[in-house]
């Protein structure tokens, strides 16, 4: 007994972990979110709402501090609720008190302090307040002047573009004034284009709009979550829904955005391999290509860059403002040159428009593929290299995992989420780098070269067809086992310590590539037509106006979602029902706004890139000579 005293004395005070607690013992914590009226605030005359976080610290023995430390201590479903987020409102009360310096931090910690004593016995630490009444006013800077100027030039191009189109086109035939590549009337014809069938080598390909407008879907669907665990009036029940295994497929859905990177990988070797019968390629290829491909990206995404860097923040209403918006508004106004360069994804700490994490890979990776196949010219030097830098990018994820002790998956766990999931060291190390993707996009180009010699040597694939067990293990079944490597990932959330970095290691250093190597054999399945249960879903004719508009909708979406969210003046809800119902909200106002920015923005420029290249020396026209429907799949 004397040693077990000398120990707590020694290491001080210890703590356990709580994985449960009955809703009697949860509601002794103080609330997590809390949020004052902030309309009845801001009508009276003195009033300031503020809204802060905050630490609450133990001033003297208090046993339900203890179990607030011992319950957040299980990060995987909890969240930290030793810190607290407010909208609080006070009064600015200089002229009773001829005080001429209000100190909002130090105002709002005192306000806090006086409750929280006389309700908990705690002491509370302010991290940081944001305070705004309706008297504030905003000037405008260069910046917004750019930005404006360069919208209006925009808009004054459609218009001018448009109008011209309407009074000299000549229907007759095809027509390449730079005037109809900002004819709206061209460009909207371009998008409701349906997918041209004529071409056989096309025609397998169909699939492919499906694929990628469903995943667009699926990834702003599991952004769509975000702000309703940055604030909501029951975070118990969203702590709850981490025992339930079918939502894991939602928090552990991360993997899915691998088809993407196999898609992209695809149509570059096999772009590539039909754009050599034709021409001669070197290594001149590689900047001219890079450039096209900065030229293709770059557009719809400088303007949302600009838009949030300048304009956005002039909004600024509503009580979560600060905690959805500010940061970003405030790095994309330090960082903007590095989104522009796509070398953001391996600068951390940023929270400028998280999402384009991906745009920066597709880039990096695209770079790293155009290299690969000038390098391999023959069958067997791909057979050799695309193998060994397979297993190149598996080692360098469980290196990642094992060395920095990392997590198994990106944990999307109630406080990560909380956080804009910018902090979490596997999401920035591991997840959103370009040489941890390389393994997926290695197996997209690998079924891009397979598939061209498919064509090349004519394979029949209908004599596969009477395989039935084949056709259900390469298509329905890869779906299944891929779903069963998502729900797998909840083993890292039990109610248990956290597993051994081993076992963390040998699950993120398999996770992608089987994930992948299982889409890949079934995104096979589908161009040979074995697969028909989700194909002939995925080859609806509508699918191409939804593909076209994918990169601009995904660009889009997180802002929206930031921009939505910060004009709500109440926690958010948190029952599935009004989840479901603000997805499809998000989803279709992401959609509809992508509408006016590939019509006037994405597709006027790429026109116009391409009416640059026709007259320019024909090495530099790859793109013009690829068939149109998959330059236009390759973007995204």
């Amino acid at each position: 007994m004397l040693n077990i005293f000398m120990l707590l004395f020694i290491f001080g005070e210890s703590y356990g972990v709580i994985y449960k607690l009955n809703a009697t013992e949860y509601h002794r914590m103080p609330a997590l979110f809390k949020i004052d009226n902030y309309e009845d605030c801001l009508s009276k005359p003195e009033g300031i709402y503020c809204t802060t976080n905050f630490e609450i610290i133990k001033a003297a023995p208090n046993p339900v501090y203890d179990m607030i430390v011992e319950f957040s201590e299980h990060t995987a479903k909890h969240y930290n609720h030793s810190k607290l987020f407010y909208g609080v409102c006070l009064f600015d009360n200089r002229n009773q008190t001829n005080v001429s310096i209000w100190d909002p931090k130090q105002y709002v910690e005192a306000h806090l302090n006086e409750s929280f004593w006389s309700e908990h016995r705690l002491k509370t630490k302010v991290i940081d307040v944001s305070c705004s009444n309706e008297k504030e006013d905003f000037k405008l800077d260069i910046g917004d002047a750019i930005v404006g100027i360069a919208c209006l030039i925009l808009i004054l191009l459609n218009v001018v573009g448009s109008f011209c189109d309407l009074c000299f086109a000549d229907g007759t035939k095809k027509n390449k004034d730079w005037y109809q590549c900002f004819s709206i009337r061209c460009n909207w014809r371009r998008l409701i284009k349906p997918f041209d069938e004529s071409n056989p080598r096309l025609r397998p390909l169909k699939c492919l709009n499906g694929l990628r407008s469903v995943l667009m879907c699926l990834v702003i669907m599991v952004h769509a979550i975000l702000p309703v665990f940055i604030c909501n009036n029951n975070p118990r029940y969203l702590e709850q829904l981490y025992d339930n295994i079918y939502y894991h497929l939602l928090f552990n859905g991360t993997l899915i955005i691998q088809l993407f990177i196999i898609i992209s990988g695809f149509l570059l070797s096999y772009n590539l391999q039909i754009y050599e019968e034709s021409h001669e390629i070197n290594w001149k290829i590689l900047p001219k290509q890079t450039l096209l491909r900065w030229l293709r990206l770059t557009p719809p995404y400088a303007l949302i860059l600009a838009l949030t860097s300048t304009w956005m923040r002039h909004i600024n209403t509503g009580p979560f403002w600060h905690e959805m918006a500010v940061s970003e508004i405030r790095d994309c106004r330090k960082y903007w040159w590095q989104h522009l360069l796509y070398i953001h994804n391996y600068i951390d700490n940023t929270d400028c428009l998280v999402q384009s994490w991906y745009i920066a890979v597709d880039m990096q990776l695209f770079i790293f593929g155009l290299f690969i196949y000038l390098v391999c010219r023959t069958s067997k030097s791909r057979k050799i290299v695309l193998p060994t830098w397979f297993f190149i990018g598996i080692a360098i994820i469980a290196a990642h995992t094992y060395f920095e002790d990392l997590n198994g998956t990106v944990m999307t766990t109630p406080e990560v989420i909380r956080n804009h999931i910018r902090g979490d060291p596997t999401f920035l190390k591991v997840y959103r780098r370009s040489h941890t993707n390389i393994p997926c996009y290695i197996l997209g180009m690998g079924a891009g070269y397979l598939f061209y010699y498919w064509q090349k040597i004519d394979l029949n694939f209908d004599k596969f067809k009477k395989y039935n067990m084949l056709c259900w293990m390469a298509g329905p079944l890869p779906l299944v086992l891929d779903c069963g490597i998502i729900v797998l990932a909840s083993y890292f959330y039990m109610d248990a310590p956290r597993s051994s970095v081993m076992l963390r290691t040998i699950y993120a250093a398999t996770a992608k590539p089987v994930f992948g190597l299982l889409l890949t054999v079934l995104l096979c399945a589908m161009i040979m037509k074995l697969e028909n249960v989700f194909r002939p879903m995925l080859e609806w004719d509508w699918w191409s106006i939804v593909a076209r508009l994918s990169y601009c909708a995904y660009t889009l979406h997180l802002t929206i979602i930031r921009y939505t969210a910060s004009l709500s003046t109440v926690p958010f809800q948190h029952s599935t029902m009004a989840i479901v119902q603000y997805y499809f909200f998000i989803l279709v106002v992401s959609l509809l706004l992508s509408i006016p920015l590939w019509l006037l923005v994405e597709e006027p420029m790429n026109r116009v890139w391409k009416l640059c290249l026709s007259s320019s020396s024909k090495t530099a026209q790859v793109q013009e000579k690829i068939e149109p429907e998959l330059q236009t799949q390759s973007k995204f």
